[in-house]
């Protein structure tokens, strides 16, 4: 099971749709067997398919109740159905922002390793797990990316998002001390045809090269509809432009695995 952490400290740059979109695409196009999990307390993806519960179990039990870390649920325990065939979820809410206190507190060995070592139980039933990431760099944060092997971090144009993914790139290679393997992948979103962007854009690709997606997400208010109506883009916009633009960009995905 390849894990995939989508974060960026900036928010309104389209993390919780390209979690979405990816999840969507991998699972009702390619047929992959794919696990979203929610790790924002915001829990949007969660609405977004369908398994949102303010005092439902998901994430906060998987960090803090775990069987191996002598609770009583297993990592299958927490999985939930979607509407769609191909695609599972571990839902988040509010409660996440307690699970980060509480696992601050224990200052325990296993406090970062919690989430790798519980998704080794179930790595053989998916191709596919998607993170959605809250902003905060908080313990569900570290524990998916000492989990993950590949972050995807979108950003568009403008100063503080540079400032929010130089900082992604410090605490990514703070993980890298503990994974080793983690990578980070730029995206750019909500590209517009303008020379500002085209700016943006090719600063983006001198700095980071082979490291950035080829294909941008062009701007697109279909993707501020989709979330009002809770569906994945790709779902609720079959043939829209960051529709289109997240399918190549799920081909890339798949092509360099």
């Amino acid at each position: 099971m390849k894990i995939i952490a989508v974060m960026s400290p900036k928010g309104g740059i389209g993390k919780t749709t390209t979690a979405d979109s990816v999840a969507y695409i991998l699972g009702e196009k390619y047929g992959k067997r794919v696990l979203v999990l929610d790790g924002d307390p915001q829990g949007d993806t969660s609405k977004t398919f369908g398994v949102y519960e303010p005092e439902g179990i998901g994430l906060s039990e998987l960090l803090e109740r775990h069987i191996k870390v002598g609770g009583n649920y297993r990592t299958s325990d927490l999985v939930k159905t979607t509407r769609y065939e191909h695609i599972d979820i571990i839902p988040a809410n509010g409660y996440l922002m307690q699970t980060d206190m509480n696992l601050m507190l224990k200052e325990e060995e296993n406090q970062v390793t919690r989430l790798r070592d519980a998704l080794t139980e179930i790595s053989d039933a998916y191709d596919y797990c998607i993170c959605d990431c809250g902003r905060l760099f908080d313990m569900a944060v570290i524990n998916i990316l000492i989990s993950a092997s590949l972050v995807i971090a979108p950003v568009k144009v403008g100063g503080f998002e540079n400032e929010a993914l130089h900082s992604l790139e410090e605490q990514v290679e703070d993980m890298r001390k503990v994974n080793t393997d983690l990578a980070v992948r730029v995206l750019m979103t909500m590209r517009q045809k303008n020379k500002t962007s085209m700016e943006m854009e090719a600063w983006l690709r001198g700095e980071y090269g082979q490291d950035m997606f080829t294909a941008p997400i062009r701007r697109s208010v279909t993707a501020e509809k989709s979330s009002m109506a809770m569906q994945p883009l790709p779902e609720f916009s079959r043939r829209g432009i960051a529709t289109q633009d997240y399918h190549s960009m799920v081909e890339e995905l798949i092509r360099e695995a």
